[in-house]
């Protein structure tokens, strides 16, 4: 249940979610400036990325309205762009395990940039990839149930679509920014 209240999310904020990471552990970099935390234009939203120098990841608390909530991200660069794979870090605990085998973290890919104390962030755009799946411009490997499409293309795949649409307008949605708090 939370897996399918997971992917709607994702699907209701335009983000498109992956079965596979976008990167691999080799790919996976820290960048200091990314520490710290971070608060959105409206002050209503708040993440707190916290570096992990032994796997390489960073951990992030994401605190608004609706609650708090914790991320695994693992940082790469794919050309010029850096990207977060971000996947959920605090499934909860279920005893029993008929329900455990419905839960399955899927991995969202944010092309973000820093400059200074403002990051900038953009999910892949679900809209775009909806229509490039439907006129065949996009043939990267993916399950469709109902409303919801899921890439299952491979981590090199992904790489490999990323790098080639990094750069397009409507590929991401449109940049939002975050502040960092002092």
């Amino acid at each position: 249940m939370l897996f399918l209240t997971c992917a709607v999310a994702a699907v209701m904020l335009g983000c498109v979610p992956s079965l596979q990471p976008l990167y691999s552990e080799k790919d996976s970099i820290l960048l200091a400036p990314l520490a710290g935390t971070w608060v959105s234009e409206d002050g209503k939203e708040k993440f707190t990325f916290k570096a992990d120098e032994q796997e390489i990841k960073y951990c992030i608390t994401c605190v608004s309205e609706k609650g708090t909530g914790k991320l695994e991200a693992r940082l790469l660069r794919i050309g010029k762009h850096l990207f977060l794979d971000t996947t959920v870090d605090d499934l909860p605990e279920v005893k029993n395990d008929y329900p455990k085998f419905h839960l399955l973290p899927v991995h969202l890919f944010t092309k973000i940039s820093i400059e200074g104390d403002v990051l900038r962030y953009a999910t892949l755009n679900f809209d775009w990839i909806k229509k490039g799946i439907e006129k065949k411009k996009i043939t990267l490997r993916h399950e469709t149930m109902k409303d919801m499409t899921f890439l299952t293309a491979s981590t090199k795949e992904l790489q490999e679509f990323v790098r080639a649409h990094a750069d397009e307008r409507d590929a991401f949605q449109d940049p939002k920014e975050l502040r960092r708090q002092k």
